[in-house]
């Protein structure tokens, strides 16, 4: 019993300190993401053969094209006057990308400037070019890379079960939230935002008892992982489970926890079921049913947004497998998911509301400094740490600025 105590007080102890401490200032200044990853940018359904789409990620405008099945990725500004493509998209060829504003013509395939529509023999052919960003596509997902040089091996920065054998997906939403990614990324993974969750139709209808919240009694429970050449981040375990607690003599209970259970129980830790990893992607095992693997990614659009991208995935040995897997996956999904505002509401609908209305003081009432901190924020802590240490580089404003559009302008 006082080994459990000591425990305890020690990751009480180190969430304190880090509080006061705040040894994580890379993670602070991360404000619009970490620069040289893969990220997710769109589902593949999003851009079908020969179409157009412009994105923001991490404050980079970017314009993307399906070309013969391949997606490519340039930067969506002219390099002669900076408009962007996007407003009035003209591709003469199936390879070229022409600006609408003096006819600047660009190879989509490698950002190559080669031909000028309004000047003869241009001394410019061939000597510049757009930054052209590469992309990868699996899993109905079209990745890419932010960043300069050669691209990491992607395998680094998606989570480890993306690349399991036999794995079937089923996109389920992208959705832009008013919320910076570092909140959003810590309320994925949150060991006591499960209490916003308690009522939850899906919890109903399996008859799962989940606590008001979780937290670990050592530190020793959560998982770090920085090994070079795998994904790097955090996996939650915990084995202290509150499921009822009293308010001015009151006992306010979990539903349908036992009258005459106790109100905490302690458990063997539950190994390696939520990761976190970088540079912004969760992956939840079991869930919403055993059997089924949950991805999503939180997204840096600027400082003030991010997109919310979930993935729904299992596991198919045969076409048999894999059709049952797709007929059940919409169903699946509106446990997860549903439009805002729509009864029920998904599981992770929960989730934008909260992260929406936590962003505000995180971005302009200096919480990152005033926040409070206690020991379920163990792991969050964690997490920052591993981002401060182990990211490859924060993305800066500089290349890149908010665009700011008259929508009376067409």
């Amino acid at each position: 019993m006082d080994r459990e105590r000591s425990g305890s007080d020690d990751v009480h102890g180190e969430v304190e300190r880090a509080q006061h401490e705040k040894p994580w200032q890379r993670y602070l200044e991360a404000e619009l993401g970490l620069r040289h990853y893969w990220y997710p940018a769109l589902f593949s359904h999003e851009l079908q053969e020969g179409e157009t789409r412009p994105e923001t990620i991490l404050g980079e405008r970017l314009f993307f094209k399906r070309i013969d099945g391949r997606v490519y990725c340039v930067e969506d500004r002219c390099l002669h006057r900076g408009v962007p493509f996007s407003v009035r998209p003209e591709c003469y060829t199936k390879h070229t990308l022409t600006c609408w504003f003096h006819g600047f013509t660009y190879d989509w395939r490698d950002g190559k400037l080669v031909e000028i529509l309004s000047e003869a023999d241009s001394a410019l052919l061939g000597k510049v070019g757009l930054h052209a960003y590469p992309t990868f596509e699996k899993h109905q997902v079209i990745f890419v890379w932010i960043g300069d040089g050669e691209p990491a091996d992607i395998r680094e920065d998606t989570q480890p079960r993306f690349w399991d054998e036999h794995l079937v997906t089923h996109p389920v939403v992208r959705y832009k939230i008013k919320c910076n990614w570092r909140v959003a990324a810590e309320n994925g993974f949150d060991a006591a935002h499960i209490y916003g969750h308690r009522h939850w139709i899906g919890m109903q209808q399996s008859g799962r008892i989940r606590p008001f919240g979780t937290y670990p009694s050592r530190q020793d429970i959560v998982q770090v992982l920085t090994e070079d050449g795998k994904p790097k981040g955090i996996v939650k375990q915990d084995d202290i489970h509150v499921y009822a607690r009293q308010i001015e003599g009151q006992e306010v209970r979990v539903p349908l926890w036992p009258k005459d259970a106790p109100a905490v129980v302690q458990t063997e830790p539950r190994a390696g079921w939520v990761g976190c990893y970088l540079p912004c992607g969760l992956q939840v095992e079991g869930f919403p049913k055993p059997g089924k693997v949950h991805f999503e990614w939180y997204v840096p659009v600027d400082e003030d947004h991010h997109y919310y991208v979930i993935l729904h995935a299992g596991y198919a040995r045969s076409e048999e497998e894999r059709q049952a897997f797709y007929a059940e996956a919409e169903p699946l999904a509106k446990l997860i998911w549903q439009e805002p505002g729509a009864k029920p509401e998904g599981f992770n609908n929960f989730d934008a509301f909260a992260r929406k209305w936590s962003h505000h003081a995180y971005a302009r009432e200096d919480w990152w400094h005033r926040e409070r901190l206690f020991k379920p924020d163990y792991i969050i802590t964690q997490w920052r740490m591993v981002v401060s240490k182990h990211a490859r580089s924060i993305q800066r404003r500089g290349n890149c600025a908010p665009m700011e559009v008259d929508e009376g302008l067409s």
